[in-house]
């Protein structure tokens, strides 16, 4: 498949945690088939659900929790886009 605004660039496919990602190398636009932005949103609620149940364990247990960077289900996802 070509890129709606390249025109002449092939889109390249990731599969990142499940999820097929069609992205041009060109313009790095980014395209998702049907029903993939579902699954990416389902997977991000899940995957904040579970960092704020691990999270209130750890406060239960420690005096005093310590503040770390929050990472996301869909920073994972699009790593591979990050800037160069």
């Amino acid at each position: 498949m070509k890129c709606p605004v390249c025109k002449d660039v092939t889109l390249l496919m990731s599969e990142k945690k499940g999820v097929e990602i069609d992205y041009c190398p060109e313009c790095r636009g980014i395209w998702l088939d049907r029903g993939e932005l579902e699954k990416i949103i389902e997977k991000e609620d899940n995957y904040i659900s579970s960092k704020t149940k691990e999270e209130a364990v750890k406060e239960t247990k420690e005096e005093k929790p310590r503040k770390q960077k929050r990472e996301s289900f869909m920073s994972e996802i699009f790593e591979i886009f990050g800037g160069d």
